[in-house]
């Protein structure tokens, strides 16, 4: 017997964030130890109450978004330091590839540690000598961190796992990939197609430009969608601590025009996918594993992604939908106009979206991979 309840302390950009892609990992350690503490370390904004009630303890952590300034991770670093003391956790799962870093440039020390990759971003695909110069030296760092540590990694997708290979990560190395962050397939039940009377196509997700929502309103504006009469829904608002936002007055400037909608954000998912026949994710860069994407799958909504890692690994090209390169607009039109005009497609790719993501990526999916994670951990 332990003399103190097991520790589990999460460590998450934002407590929004968490709360929307991540309480499947409290389940999961629950079913792991079931007296097990769950902390929270966050920037804390608008969820953590919410996240009190599901059992998190949230404590303020406030990480520099977007930034690797020298000042400012030695002050994310001591900061973590002093949670890390005051907690003793047992183990300690980072999310996302800001603390990851944060926690490898410090070389802090922890029982056990759970990198959580969802996603490389622009770090593994921006060209500037800057970003070639940090990423040669962060990713090699990351390595050694996992093998001085012996972390466990969960990846979002296979093109992630082998891209960080190639910096020297071991084939031994003890890695998961999980589908995603799960969708519950009850909450998000199949639909039926809304019809052919109008078609809707939606965006839902952050506003930033890595999410290449600028090419979707181009591509909007192709004569061969505006001759359908093809109409775009956009839900999701600009993510003000991302250097990539856009701007209020893009946004504005996009809803003005009389085949584009903008309704800002909303959590009622299933309700997008009532109006809106297709899904389109138009990302520029690498995605972990775009849970809108999975959302509108489960909810039976063909999909229009790009040929990026994580989007690629879930849709298959002509069976859940259509796969375009990225930043192409004519592309991306064309796809849509494929769907938009063929009902009987459209119900087809949607049932296939939504039994793929049966195959692997739901909650319960989920839950189970992490939940094994922990046991290992706790019992080592």
């Amino acid at each position: 017997m332990h003399g103190r309840a097991r520790t589990i302390l999460f460590v998450c950009t934002e407590d929004w964030f968490f709360y929307s892609h991540f309480r499947p990992l409290a389940e999961a350690a629950r079913q792991a130890d079931d007296d097990v503490r769950l902390v929270l370390a966050t920037n804390v904004s608008k969820k953590s109450e919410a996240l009190e009630r599901l059992g998190i303890e949230v404590i303020p952590y406030a990480i520099t978004r977007g930034s690797l300034h020298p000042l400012s991770v030695w002050r994310d670093i001591r900061r973590f330091r002093r949670i890390i003391r005051r907690l003793r956790p047992d183990i300690v799962h980072f999310i996302a590839l800001q603390p990851i870093l944060t926690a490898a440039l410090g070389r802090i020390s922890m029982r056990a540690a759970v990198f959580h990759i969802t996603g490389l971003g622009t770090l593994a695909e921006g060209d500037s000598a800057r970003i070639r110069l940090l990423r040669g030296i962060l990713f090699r760092l990351l390595v050694r961190h996992v093998r001085r540590l012996e972390c466990t990694l969960l990846f979002e997708n296979p093109d992630d796992v082998r891209y960080v290979r190639w910096y020297g990560l071991p084939e031994d190395a003890n890695i998961t990939i999980l589908g995603g962050a799960g969708v519950d397939p009850e909450r998000f039940a199949a639909l039926s197609d809304p019809g052919d009377d109008g078609i809707i196509v939606a965006y839902v997700g952050r506003l930033i430009t890595t999410k290449g929502v600028d090419v979707l309103v181009k591509a909007m504006g192709e004569p061969i969608l505006r001759e359908q009469g093809v109409e775009l829904d956009i839900y999701g608002n600009a993510d003000p601590g991302n250097l990539g936002a856009y701007t209020r007055e893009c946004i504005e400037e996009w809803a003005g025009l009389p085949y584009v909608h903008w309704h800002g954000f909303t959590e009622d998912i299933p309700g997008i996918w009532k109006r809106a026949a297709i899904c389109v994710v138009p990302t520029r860069t690498r995605e972990g594993l775009p849970r809108a994407m999975l959302e509108a799958a489960a909810c039976a909504r063909p999909l229009v992604v790009t040929d990026v890692p994580g989007c690629r690994h879930f849709v298959r090209d002509g069976v859940e939908g259509f796969v375009v390169p990225p930043e192409n607009p004519q592309a991306l039109a064309g796809a849509i106009a494929k769907l938009a005009g063929d009902r009987e497609l459209r119900e087809r790719m949607g049932r296939a979206a939504r039994a793929r993501l049966m195959e692997g990526f739901t909650e319960e999916k989920v839950i189970e991979a992490v939940g094994k994670v922990y046991q290992r951990l706790l019992r080592g």
